[in-house]
């Protein structure tokens, strides 16, 4: 009976909840029947069924290492769960290792100054494409919508050349509508002028990862009345022959790899829309530890939902790591500069970018910081135009080290 309710909470656990075992398990069955209900015929009923058991055999194969995926490191972390600062379905991203790299190559929201239409000003895009590629309004702001074959490759000032190093990182978040014509999308490791077919691609599809004969699957998320997935994360980092792959909380691939990387060109066969969203693309990527011990450590992944007035999954996972700073040494102080530039309207950007540096603070004081350790200042929006160099530094928080 134990270790049926065992199962039972990891496979609700997949849909995102760390609450009370009863809520969860409320929640499990209610998104059973939105499921059951969503798919009315026979045959999408079996469908369900079969994904259900699925997921039930993948959780009770995952209660034997369940410990061992745990990472006991951010085991002192407290577990944090309030509705009213971030939604309970991400939580789970509290056991995130990845780390950015410290020094941006690229970024792109996309930004606020772009028009929705079907040229981004940010990306190089197949030309031959039978498909569109363009920013278009989606859930939290703008996105990259992508339909048919093609591909696309980040434009900056040096693009068209090697801006790889052998330490980078790569995160971005995606979306793949249900449907059982999805086709995946492939990382490349080559740039718009240095296409190098031999170098092998991270194939992404749904929620399964590969690279070369390694295959990850992370749980099915639920999807939402319209038939679309939640966003995912991808999370890349390379350093010096280490390939590692995240989706979510999740470390899916970890790789020996002695390549030379160039550039990133993302390719696609959509026959049903792909989204992406906050791209970016870093180097020289050092732990949170280590850089506060410099004197400061610069987030660009704590985000403020605007629209639901709470932080976004992938902010909790690194305010959990220097939560976890702040309780190891109790006589560190912080002071957190916030920036917050989503909304078009200045007052509108104070009004929310005054949130964003309250929930923070917030955030950490429930982790275990003690209040005194920790100040937040929201310091105004950075973003005036696509040629503006300080653009990476439109949703960023910069945390400084007080003696």
């Amino acid at each position: 009976m134990k270790k049926f309710s065992l199962i039972i909470f990891l496979f609700a656990l997949t849909y995102g909840a760390y609450a009370q075992f009863g809520s969860i398990h409320r929640r499990a069955l209610n998104e059973t029947r939105k499921r059951v209900k969503y798919n009315a015929n026979k045959k999408a009923e079996e469908e369900t069924r079969e994904v259900r058991e699925e997921g039930l055999k993948a959780a009770e194969e995952g209660v034997n290492a369940f410990e061992a995926w745990y990472d006991p490191y951010y085991g002192e972390v407290k577990m944090f769960v309030d509705e009213n600062l971030i939604e309970e379905s991400d939580v789970q991203w509290q056991r995130l290792q990845f780390v950015p790299g410290k020094e941006i190559i690229f970024y792109d929201k996309p930004f606020n100054y772009e028009a929705r239409s079907k040229h981004p000003t940010m990306w190089y895009v197949d030309e031959e494409s039978n498909g569109e590629v363009q920013v278009d309004a989606l859930d939290q702001g703008e996105a990259l919508l992508l339909s048919g074959p093609g591909y696309i490759s980040p434009k900056f000032k040096g693009s068209n050349g090697d801006y790889l190093s052998d330490n980078f990182t790569l995160s971005f978040d995606f979306m793949m509508p249900v449907s059982p014509y999805a086709k995946p999308m492939y990382v490349n490791f080559y740039g718009i002028e240095n296409k190098n077919l031999e170098l092998a691609a991270i194939k992404i599809n749904k929620n399964f990862v590969t690279y070369k004969d390694s295959t990850s699957r992370y749980p099915v998320m639920a999807y939402d009345e319209n038939g679309m997935y939640n966003w995912y994360r991808i999370s890349v980092e390379y350093n010096k022959g280490i390939l590692n792959v995240y989706m979510n909380e999740r470390k899916m691939i970890s790789y020996k790899e002695d390549f030379n990387p160039t550039g990133i060109t993302i390719t696609y066969e959509a026959i049903t829309p792909i989204f992406l969203h906050n791209f970016m693309l870093a180097k020289n990527a050092e732990s949170i530890h280590d850089q506060l011990a410099a004197g400061s450590y610069t987030s660009y992944n704590i985000d403020y939902l605007m629209n639901k007035s709470k932080l976004s999954g992938p902010s909790i996972a690194e305010l959990s790591s220097i939560a976890l700073e702040l309780i190891n040494h109790p006589e560190m102080k912080l002071e957190a500069d916030v920036y917050f530039s989503q909304s078009k309207k200045e007052k509108e950007n104070e009004e929310y970018g005054k949130q964003k540096a309250e929930a923070i603070k917030k955030i950490l004081v429930s982790m275990g910081a003690n209040e005194d350790q920790i100040s937040t200042t929201y310091k105004g929006f950075i973003l005036s135009s696509k040629d503006n160099p300080k653009n990476y530094l439109s949703e960023a928080v910069i945390f400084r080290t007080k003696n």
